[in-house]
């Protein structure tokens, strides 16, 4: 990458890379592996350009990056433009789109929301999200997976959703036939927990990549169905998945949170802040010195988990629905999610059993 170096001499905490030719043979990697880490791709989103508010010229300047980062890795992205209104005016903003073709014509749309709220600097929301979606678009360009990969920077979410309801607006009938499931990353890494979510009506996804992620040893929590408007396994119409659940097409949502807090509806992040996101505490130096490695610790995990994901799971066929939906055998149920058998590192709040360690 030509903008790392800026990033890298903020006095950020060390980050962990791969280098290429002999260096990299020395130490073996399991599974497919990139060559700039996410944590990198953050620091530069979120201490270089900063806030990146819709509409205005920061949104713009993180566009133009995250079109460089693609074609830096061999992509040919393209761009949607669209406007919205705000008020009484009238705002550009855009999608960047690039396609990794696979094993088959179906495929899996990956999406992260770049823009971001105007206090902060946005690394949670939404630059940690951004940067996952990077890792996973250079590790798996030259990886056989099942499906074509569409990665999509969405524009304007914080807007009303913007970006993402052009998208899915903008696709053909045989477009949404072919997209057998959106993967949404929103604010995936600095709260307590790792959780992950589908709709009620087709769980599949979140069953199947929590079974994956378990095969290797990490385990990531659903909601716990504590607040009755947020059943077991799902989630809020407030991200980028929501317009491609209108359009009948399977969803899982990736996001680091605490949902056993306030309300239990999710919306704050940790014990000891209550909520990072659209605050001042939204910056990369805030998130490190209250939660030292948590970003990089649960961005390596995300990343581990769905590149397997990505490589490995097949979406049953059709016949198979009844299976798909009642997915592999759980560790947890709703009560177990809830049950106060594990305690936060920082509080003696409880937190859902799992085998999993605070995060």
């Amino acid at each position: 990458m030509t903008h790392l170096s800026k990033s890298l001499a903020l006095g950020l905490g060390a980050v962990s890379t791969h280098t290429s030719g002999a260096a990299q043979e020395e130490t073996p990697v399991a599974g497919p592996t990139a060559g700039t880490s996410a944590y990198e791709y953050l620091a530069e989103l979120s201490d270089e350009i900063g806030s990146r508010v819709a509409g205005l010229s920061t949104e713009t300047r993180a566009g133009d990056r995250i079109l460089q980062w693609f074609g830096d890795l061999g992509y040919t992205p393209d761009t949607q433009e669209l406007t919205f209104t705000q008020g009484k005016e009238r705002h550009h903003s855009r999608n960047i789109v690039a396609v990794k073709p696979g094993v088959s014509g179906k495929q899996i749309v990956i999406g992260a929301h770049y823009d971001s709220a105007g206090v902060g600097r946005g690394a949670f929301d939404n630059a940690t999200g951004v940067a996952l979606m990077m890792e996973l678009a250079d590790a798996l360009r030259d990886e056989n997976t099942p499906y074509t990969l569409v990665f999509v920077a969405f524009g304007a979410e914080e807007a009303g959703l913007q970006g993402s309801m052009h998208y899915v607006a903008e696709m053909s009938p045989q477009a949404r036939a072919d997209t057998v499931l959106m993967i949404n990353l929103d604010s995936v890494a600095a709260g307590d927990r790792l959780y992950c979510y589908s709709s009620k009506d087709t769980a599949w996804p979140q069953l199947a990549f929590r079974s994956v992620a378990r095969g290797l040893g990490t385990y990531f929590l659903t909601s716990p169905g504590l607040n009755n408007d947020y059943p077991y396994g799902t989630t809020g119409d407030w991200s980028d998945h929501v317009a491609f659940h209108q359009a009948g097409i399977p969803y899982l949502y990736l996001e680091a949170t605490n949902w056993l807090l306030g309300d239990k509806d999710g919306y704050l992040n940790t014990v000891k802040d209550r909520e990072i996101w659209h605050s001042r505490k939204d910056t990369l130096s805030y998130i490190e010195q209250r939660y030292p490695g948590r970003l990089e610790r649960q961005l390596g995990l995300e990343f581990t988990a769905l590149a397997a994901f990505l490589t490995e799971y097949e979406v049953p066929a059709a016949g198979a629905a009844g299976a798909a939906e009642s997915g592999p055998a759980e560790a947890t149920s709703p009560a177990a999610e809830a049950s106060p058998t594990a305690t936060d590192e920082a509080s003696p709040v409880a937190q859902p059993a799992s085998p999993a360690p605070a995060l």
